[in-house]
């Protein structure tokens, strides 16, 4: 063979060597594994699923997701409405969860990847479980796998455990399950605002065109003047984009002292909150329980909706639920028109006033929703938290 022939045949040597070189392997456990779906007929049935429970440590029910009229609730906070989007999510991630790696079948070593069996008291995983008629085996979801994508989970009654290829979004009590929305009423529509309370303080700030940057408080003192137009201001918006941190039936809150506020929009909507402060026991007594219970207390309110020209005593009257049909990721599910992804509180979908005001009645009709205590506090001003000090006006 010439010297060049015997160089040639050398370089090709040499780069199929360094192709093979940089070409990446299989571990010696991916090699004889193929990835399959953790739940194989999911994806079939989930239209179909009516029920899913989540439980924690020791036992102990974390929720209860049920479809009833067209929607997924919750069963610990009164059947109220679930986060959809939230659920569908899970929903699709566990129907398309697929198994990369086998891994422990010891029980010893369950509790590193925190998918030893819920009944224990320390338990670090949480179980979703399916309608017993579904034939889907339960599902104990434990830890995100640290310096790598992906969450270990066990099959409930199964010795092996394993890792799939993502991350599951499980909350951690019934109410992180609520739809949280209310009402998102944009102070860039407000032009009128009223406060009333219950020992008959009124206060009123309103807009004299909705082109007007600013609001007028009326009946201010004489001698007094505003703090500034900023503090009249943000009055307006005490229904912007407000949320819940919990949910009851309207009727288990007391309204007899409750703080009403209200606001009118400049396309004639009007939308009207009862406020309540609901004091917490500290299990304590003697002097100074009083302070201690205010500083305790739990905001509530319920809303209703109407139209200005109407008064709120003409409410616009909500029709029954219809159920919208929701898609993501091939899995198809049920939901009210209120609690769907097309219309979650977006009240400036339509620019007909009473068709606002049906949706809102027709979402939160019936319920008293505890709140944030910022947002409590907006809609409970009194007229001196308005105004500068005596002393500042005098000077």
């Amino acid at each position: 063979m010439s010297r060049k022939h015997f160089s040639v045949l050398l370089a090709l040597t040499f780069a199929v060597a360094l192709l093979v070189l940089f070409i990446p392997g299989k571990t010696g456990k991916e090699s004889d594994f193929d990835q399959t779906l953790l739940l194989p007929g999911l994806q079939e049935q989930v239209n179909d699923l009516d029920r899913l429970d989540f439980t924690g440590a020791g036992g102990e029910t974390i929720a209860t997701l049920s479809r009833s009229e067209g929607a997924w609730r919750v069963e610990e906070a009164a059947g109220y409405r679930a986060d959809w989007e939230r659920l569908r999510k899970l929903l699709a991630d566990l129907a398309q969860a697929e198994i990369v790696e086998p891994k422990t079948a010891n029980p010893d070593y369950y509790d590193r990847l925190g998918v030893e069996d819920v009944s224990g008291p320390d338990a670090g995983g949480t179980q979703v479980g399916f309608p017993g008629e579904s034939g889907l085996a339960a599902v104990i979801v434990g830890n995100r796998a640290q310096g790598r994508s992906g969450q270990y989970v066990r099959l409930a009654g199964a010795a092996g455990s394993a890792l799939i290829d993502r991350e599951l979004d499980l909350p951690a009590s019934a109410s992180d399950w609520l739809e949280k929305d209310i009402v998102d009423i944009s102070d860039s529509e407000v032009v009128e605002v009223e406060i009333v309370h219950a020992d008959g303080e009124r206060i009123v700030a309103r807009k004299a065109s909705a082109d007007d940057e600013d609001f007028v408080l009326e009946d201010v003192p004489e001698g007094r003047e505003i703090r500034s137009a900023w503090t009249v201001n943000s009055l307006a918006n005490s229904l912007s984009v407000l949320t819940l941190e919990g949910v009851a039936e309207e009727g288990d809150i007391d309204w007899s002292e409750a703080t009403r506020f209200g606001l009118v929009t400049a396309d004639g909507l009007r939308v009207d909150v009862d406020l309540a402060a609901v004091a917490q026991s500290n299990g304590s007594e003697g002097e100074g329980d009083a302070a201690a219970a205010d500083s305790e207390a739990e905001y509530w309110i319920r809303v209703r909706a109407g139209l200005y020209q109407t008064a709120v005593g003409s409410a616009v009257e909500a029709p029954e639920d219809q159920g919208v049909g929701q898609v993501q990721d091939g899995i198809e599910a049920e939901a009210e028109g209120e609690g769907s992804a097309e219309s979650p509180t977006d009240d400036t979908t339509t620019d007909d006033p009473a068709e606002r005001a049906r949706e809102i009645n027709e979402r939160v009709g019936g319920w008293a929703y505890r709140i944030p205590q910022y947002k409590s506090d907006s809609m409970n001003k009194r007229m001196e938290d308005l105004l500068q000090a005596a002393e500042e006006s005098d000077a």
